[in-house]
């Protein structure tokens, strides 16, 4: 079978065992060569040797080192073809390595003004303090993450994404430090479709050879593109503890159920929730009767991290810290358990 590939989600998507990309190829770059090999599928460059030595090289800095020249042979072509495919790791043993390595968590939620930065934010400088943690603001329309945090908007999500793309030996270069957690700010420019989906993913990618735990904050679940819903490893759902917010709650849940892959493990937070215990029961025999088997964790209302956020600084303690420490126990051993 045959086809013609034109974007990097189609390269990526498809299925076949080897792919003939050209050097002048728009969307050639050595994330996408990295991704593909990961895929377990076999890659042979193409170049004009009227275009000069630079044609050639172009194929080579971007990581493929089966090359071809365009005026070749059908069978040398498919010779060519067939021993790449021979030397290519299987997709299952090639992916298994990267997704022992870390656990990515996607932080999302209704709209509204939930709490969903809040608790990414919380969460991922919990990890921190055991593991090494990347903290990113996925959400194209309304980053707050370098805000939160008192962090500059430069370099950014952007520039990250950049690096992976061209020179994945910068990424960290990329990123602010907070403490021990390593940040990755949203884009200075917020605004809808700004950021092609494949980089997204190919960011998170590269962010796991160094960390074993990538939290990102990605903002509004029905905004989340289908991709990235596939990528993750685990997500957490955040909303309010009143009738409505419960009600879009669980909304998000039937959505984030229907577009993740078999594994991804799904946890609720109902966030701002009133101290009273018959709330909490209320809640808890709610969520029980919509959503049987989730796990929930419930975040009190907490005044120390309303003057925190006006601060620029991590909240130190308190109800909300406390409620914290309990969700980030959850994912302690999850990079090992992969």
């Amino acid at each position: 079978m045959s086809g013609r590939i034109m974007t990097s989600e189609q390269a990526l998507s498809a299925s076949f065992d080897v792919i003939f990309i050209d050097d002048i190829c728009s969307f050639l770059n050595s994330r996408l060569v990295i991704d593909l090999r990961a895929a377990g599928k076999g890659i042979v460059g193409v170049f004009e040797s009227a275009d000069g030595s630079d044609a050639k090289r172009r194929l080579l800095e971007a990581g493929i080192s089966d090359v071809i020249e365009s005026d070749a042979t059908p069978e040398e072509f498919l010779r060519l073809a067939t021993s790449t495919v021979a030397y290519t790791t299987p997709a299952e043993h090639a992916a298994s390595a990267e997704i022992r390595q870390s656990v990515r968590i996607g932080v999302m939620g209704p709209p509204g003004g939930v709490g969903v930065t809040e608790i990414a934010v919380g969460l991922a400088i919990d990890l921190s303090r055991r593991h090494p943690t990347v903290l990113v603001d996925f959400n194209l329309s309304w980053p707050g993450i370098g805000q939160r945090l008192g962090i500059p908007v430069h370099p950014n999500l952007r520039t990250a994404i950049d690096y992976v793309l061209h020179d994945p030996e910068l990424l960290e270069s990329a990123m602010h430090e907070s403490g021990p957690l390593s940040v990755v700010c949203g884009v200075a420019n917020p605004g809808p479709s700004i950021v092609p989906t494949s980089d997204l993913v190919g960011l998170m990618s590269g962010l796991t050879r160094s960390n074993s735990h990538v939290v990102m904050d990605m903002g509004h679940v029905p905004d989340v593109q289908p991709e990235l819903f596939r990528s993750l490893d685990a997500v957490l759902l955040v909303g309010t503890g009143d009738p409505s917010g419960l009600t879009r709650l669980i909304r998000c849940l039937e959505i984030v159920a229907e577009s993740t892959l078999p594994g991804c493990g799904v946890g609720l937070v109902v966030n701002r929730i009133d101290r009273a215990p018959r709330k909490r029961d209320e809640i808890g025999a709610l969520i029980h009767e919509s959503a049987r088997g989730v796990p929930v964790v419930m975040i009190p209302e907490d005044r120390k991290l309303r003057r925190s956020t006006w601060d620029g600084s991590p909240i130190s303690a308190g109800s909300f810290n406390r409620a914290i420490r309990r969700l980030g126990r959850v994912f302690d051993g999850a990079a090992d358990d992969r």
